[in-house]
């Protein structure tokens, strides 16, 4: 199994709105887009935030003959993804698809395998999860059963192979440094069950695709990736980018490696992420995962020393070495 982490932006929605100069869709499709409006889906129900998109898509994308399935929004779902037919969407469609596609190699296409997991990683915004759940189902092949929700970054996933998990980030809209604070956390709590997962291998990868979503949010994601390669340094671990004008292969991005126990060591001086002191050994995460607050007169952790935290379970026994 691979494990892939794909940040969600707003390009599919995008493109769905220009769907009319498509090409290469059949024109039943095109107008089935134009009619339904699957990019529209959630607006169209007259929901308008993330909280209120996140609690209709829990009841939608709910198992079969469960108490939190909402069968009239499931139905919707369903009678929309049948006419748009997602299965046919190709790559170029979003820069999710496209980058998964393209860093698998040459000839390959957006279809998860069956023994694979993909987490698309959506802000807390209507766009952002519509976007992502029309990316699941075209990542599935318009399998809606291979799709599940999970409303907050560090609820414990299960038992998810050969599924889409749309993810809901609080924090990730780039909105302000408190929300990144908050979205590192939960991203870092999202690896950390990865790590614990008992079906996840050691030797299974994991693998980052960083095109979709804000620009803002792809160190953050960066951070998320290189910490996951220090807290478990014998797993494969590999970050892609692709320009939206760029014809050949997804380019890998350099990812650095941290020494565990200094990590641990370091950050875990911090009380309420923040002390007084200048924490003890070598700088090697000064700037980086703590700095020097002068208005303050402390030392804080940043987002990333947060997120970095959160990879770490309680006492050191933990790490993988």
């Amino acid at each position: 199994m691979t494990v892939h982490f794909i940040s969600v932006g707003r390009s599919l929605h995008d493109s769905l709105d220009r769907i009319r100069d498509r090409k290469s869709l059949r024109s039943e499709i095109v107008r089935a887009i134009l009619d339904r409006k699957p990019q529209s889906l959630l607006a169209d129900q007259g929901i308008k935030t993330g909280e209120t998109a996140s609690a209709w898509l829990a009841r939608c994308i709910a198992a079969l003959s469960t108490a939190a399935r909402d069968e009239g929004a499931a139905g919707l779902f369903g009678s929309v993804c049948a006419a748009v037919h997602p299965e046919e969407w190709l790559s170029d469609l979003s820069a999710e698809l496209d980058t998964f596609a393209r860093a698998a190699g040459p000839g390959h296409r957006h279809r998860l395998r069956g023994d694979d997991v993909a987490f698309l990683i959506s802000s807390d915004t209507v766009m952002g999860l519509t976007a992502g759940l029309w990316n699941a189902a075209a990542l599935t092949g318009a399998d809606l059963s291979r799709i599940r929700y999970l409303a907050t970054a560090d609820e414990p996933p299960g038992d998810l192979r050969g599924h889409a998990v749309l993810v809901r980030v609080s924090g990730l809209d780039a909105g302000d440094s408190a929300g990144f604070d908050e979205a590192m956390e939960g991203l870092g709590r999202l690896g950390r069950n990865m790590l614990d997962a008992a079906d996840i291998d050691a030797t299974e990868p994991f693998r980052f695709y960083l095109s979709g979503g804000y620009k803002a949010a792809i160190p953050y994601l960066i951070g998320l990736a290189e910490g996951l390669r220090s807290v478990d340094p014998h797993r494969d671990v590999s970050a892609w980018v692709l320009h939206d004008t760029t014809k050949s292969a997804a380019i890998q991005l350099p990812l650095r490696r941290f020494i565990a126990g200094t990590v641990q060591e370091q950050l875990g001086q911090f009380t309420d992420g923040r002390r007084r002191d200048k924490p003890s050994g070598p700088p090697v995460l000064e700037g980086y995962a703590y700095d020097y607050d002068a208005a303050g007169n402390e030392w804080r952790l940043t987002s990333f020393g947060k997120g970095l935290l959160s990879l770490y379970p309680a006492g050191s026994q933990g790490l993988r070495r």
